[in-house]
């Protein structure tokens, strides 16, 4: 083969791979067939509010209700016991009979009472930020520097970077460090899926009765004499990077029929519409990043999503914006949980849920929360990642200040007497999922080191 050739058979290569992700470091445990779970990390973009649902501090009685320096609006008495979780009440004015009641908000109750012996709480976690940009690297790195992957793309890359669709994305933190490439699945993410799993269909791709270009029989004969002709050059062929190109373009085309069975995947099933979410639109239309992620998954072209909602960064109104959002992201993952059980996937799923970081404990004059370093995060495995449920670990004060723990049995140290209590940070929370997901000894986790003590949160 000419290099003239060689550069015009690459080039093909790039577009025919489209949405693929192909490895780019050595791999760890990727066997060809994948069958470990479906890692989902869940990003509330833009720093939430855990004493407003799973770390609840309210003021102390009616008399208490004024109070400048309380958290938030609601009475502490008013404060739900689900299990082992505290569980925080709708502020005063969407409680029934207040100003905002909504009938069709969902709740944290009704998500704590249907998920509790699957959820892990951790409270009290310190980000050491209150950047935006470095809490959420922080969070979804185990890192406060840059270049470190996200724990997702960490994932995706180590187990599973042969699939095509290895690693989907909704924004977030998503670095891959060159360990795979990312998919954006948007909007425009959906309309290049359905072009390239139905090239032959000549306009709306998605409408299985679309006009096509050629018939079965003439697509056939091209399929064909394509894979003739690139069998030929690769038996001509001797240099061993020019054969690796021709290898991943057949490869590459191959798996365009795996692309295909995602495309009609997505809406092989009677899904949730947006009735189903009593009108909240932000709660559907994050349900439908996660049943993406389920349809590729059941596809078997992806291992690892990130999925996003965003508006939590609430610095006025915060009661108004903040609470109804948190309540629409619970929802949405109720609709994500219920649609991997109507899959058959609710045994195959991990969800790790965090933000960038907390909200100060006290209103600012606008009625907001400003920045604050101190957060929690919620986790939920499945049969083989056993995440222990009803559990909540770490805690903190009455103004919402982390208290630490010991490192071994993880009781918190609320009289502050433990020599060896430490503050439980992002590091900790990622050295544990690695352990999780058995990637800890991986080349990949080698060369992008947390140095952080094992806390086994996860009792793995």
């Amino acid at each position: 083969m000419n290099r003239r050739n060689f550069l015009k058979y690459s080039t093909l290569l790039g577009a025919s791979t489209g949405l693929m992700s192909l490895p780019k470091t050595q791999l760890y445990a990727a066997g060809e067939n994948y069958d470990g779970p479906l890692w989902l990390t869940v990003h509330a973009q833009g720093g939430w509010d855990p004493t407003s649902f799973c770390d609840p501090k309210g003021y102390n009685g009616a008399a208490n209700v004024d109070a400048p320096a309380r958290l938030n609006n609601y009475d502490s008495n008013d404060i739900v016991k689900v299990g082992n979780f505290n569980v925080a009440p709708p502020p005063n004015n969407f409680q029934a009979g207040g100003s905002n009641f909504n009938e069709n908000l969902y709740t944290a109750e009704e998500f704590f009472t249907q998920y509790m012996n699957k959820l892990c709480v951790i409270n009290g976690i310190d980000v050491e930020t209150n950047s935006h940009s470095n809490g959420k690297l922080n969070t979804w790195s185990g890192k406060l520097r840059n270049g470190f992957p996200s724990f997702a793309a960490l994932v995706a890359g180590t187990l599973a970077s042969n699939l095509p669709m290895s690693y989907l994305i909704n924004g977030g933190y998503s670095f891959p460090a060159n360990l795979i490439t990312p998919t954006r699945m948007d909007s425009r993410g959906l309309t290049a899926l359905y072009e390239i799993a139905y090239p032959n269909r000549s306009v709306a791709a998605k409408n299985s009765n679309s006009a096509t270009y050629f018939t079965d029989l003439v697509r056939q004969a091209i399929n064909d004499a394509t894979n003739s002709r690139l069998d030929r050059l690769q038996l001509s062929e001797n240099l061993p990077r020019n054969l690796t190109a021709l290898s991943n373009m057949k490869l590459s085309r191959a798996e365009i029929d795996r692309l295909a069975t995602f495309a009609t995947t997505i809406d092989a099933y009677d899904s949730k519409i947006s009735d189903d979410f009593n009108g909240r639109t932000q709660a559907f239309n994050f349900y439908k990043q996660g049943r993406l992620a389920l349809a590729a998954y059941e596809a078997g072209v992806t291992c690892s999503a990130n999925v996003t909602m965003g508006g939590f960064d609430t610095h006025g109104d915060h009661d108004n914006r903040h609470y109804p959002r948190l309540m629409d992201l619970l929802m949405g993952l109720n609709g994500i949980m219920q649609e991997a059980e109507l899959r058959g996937l609710s045994d195959r799923l991990v969800v790790v849920v965090g933000s960038d970081f907390g909200r100060t404990n006290k209103y600012n004059k606008n009625a907001g929360k400003d920045h604050w370093p101190i957060t929690s995060m919620m986790f939920m495995g499945n049969s083989i990642q056993n995440i222990p449920g009803n559990r909540v670990i770490g805690a903190t004060t009455d103004n919402h200040k982390a208290i630490s723990v010991d490192p071994g049995t993880l009781d918190v140290d609320v009289d502050n007497t433990n020599p060896n209590s430490l503050r439980i940070t992002p590091a900790h929370i990622h050295t544990a999922l690695r352990k999780l997901a058995g990637i800890s000894q991986s080349n990949n986790a080698i060369n992008n080191p947390l140095n952080s003590l094992d806390l086994n949160l996860f009792g793995v």
